[in-house]
């Protein structure tokens, strides 16, 4: 109440200094009606401005322009000798006027632009804009703060989920998918975002949970290439090579000749296909130095460029698990235990860099040039083993 008091006395003053020039009743007519003149063209002014700005729209400005243009032109048609008595002067009605519209103005854009339940959608915008990187982690604090006091408020968990998966915070992006589908309801693509953080914040694992929320993500919407695609390596995974195979199949049948996603499907492929058939895993063909140092080639590059973060990183932490994956069974490949040791320092995974790093050596332990390129590698890195 107080602070609503501070108003009060704050508004009364300004209107008094605004208003005291117009209730004097001792200039002429002639002159009253010059200065009613110069008043209206302001307005005229300030409404256009306010148009211009937004706070007002089109056809708001328009009926004020027709209503001071009418009260302008009924100045001009004033006769000079004619005079009217204080009470019903066009500059008292002006004041009177000014004393009810400024007030009332002035709460009105407070209850839009002050308001504490103004809408999530500045705030998204602000947290998407680049610009303010360097605001971001206030941003979420303040988001993070809200949704303590206010858990059941879906938008600020829907908001700040992304921003968890852009600095590979999975669990935290998977609790807030998990809020928001919770509070404001299934869609596909929540769901997909809700599945991939899950596999994200298991390491490349697709889980039980995740496994269920992207098959109805993609029972939702069949078109979802993404969740489709983790849901076939989640056969692989299970050791279901033939189901994978088939999968993949179905897939590239319908894919378009330039999909992103169609080099990695057929490579994959092949590898299932060799597994079933009990042949060597084929390299690929850009593999890089060593028969076994497979890497992204520069189709799985130009793949990574197109797909949004979240399925980009996934993507990533697959292929450099399948690497991890092929010198567990075969060891002796230098090339591939560089790239794997570069690659988990690259995703901020040191523990798993310092292990890999452990591996290879002991992998080459009787190599002194094996060992001289790893020690030079992890002096590069910044890495101690």
């Amino acid at each position: 109440m107080l602070l609503w008091l501070i108003f009060a006395v704050l508004t009364a003053a300004a209107l008094y200094v605004v208003l005291r020039p117009l209730m004097g009743g001792n200039a002429s007519e002639e002159s009253r009606a010059a200065f009613n003149a110069t008043v209206y063209h302001d307005q005229l002014g300030e409404v256009e401005s306010d148009r211009e700005r937004g706070l007002i729209g089109e056809g708001d400005a328009e009926a004020a322009r027709v209503e001071i243009a009418r009260r302008l032109l009924a100045t001009d048609a004033e006769k000079p000798g004619a005079k009217l008595s204080p009470s019903h002067s066009p500059t008292r009605y002006l004041a009177v006027g000014l004393a009810v519209a400024l007030p009332v103005a002035a709460l009105s854009l407070y209850f839009v632009y002050g308001s504490p339940r103004l809408p999530d959608q500045p705030l998204i915008a602000r947290l998407q804009d680049p610009a303010s990187d360097k605001n971001l982690e206030v941003l979420v604090a303040r988001v993070e703060a809200r949704l303590r006091e206010h858990p059941e408020e879906g938008e600020g968990w829907e908001v700040i989920a992304p921003v968890y998966m852009g600095w590979g915070r999975y669990a935290d992006a998977a609790e807030a998918y998990r809020q928001t589908i919770r509070l404001l309801g299934e869609s596909p693509k929540r769901l997909a975002n809700y599945g991939e953080a899950l596999v994200l914040a298991n390491n490349g694992v697709v889980s039980e949970d995740a496994r269920k929320a992207l098959e109805r993500a993609v029972a939702l919407d069949p078109n979802l290439i993404e969740p489709r695609l983790v849901l076939v390596i989640a056969k692989e995974q299970d050791g279901q090579f033939a189901a994978a195979a088939e999968a993949w199949r179905a897939l590239l049948a319908k894919a378009p000749a330039d999909a992103p996603w169609r080099k990695l499907v057929e490579q994959r492929l092949a590898e299932d296909e060799a597994k079933l058939a009990g042949k060597p895993v084929p390299a690929k063909p850009e593999g890089g130095p060593g028969e076994g140092a497979p890497g992204p080639s520069p189709d799985d590059v130009a793949a990574a460029q197109k797909m949004n973060p979240a399925d980009r990183q996934a993507m990533i932490e697959t292929m450099v698990q399948r690497l991890d994956d092929r010198l567990t069974q075969k060891g002796d490949d230098l090339a591939g235990w560089l790239k794997l040791v570069r690659a988990y320092t690259v995703l901020d995974r040191k523990d798993d860099a310092l292990k890999a790093l452990g591996r290879a050596k002991t992998q080459f332990s009787g190599n002194a040039e094996a060992l001289q390129q790893l020690d030079a590698l992890a002096a590069e890195l910044g890495l101690k083993s």
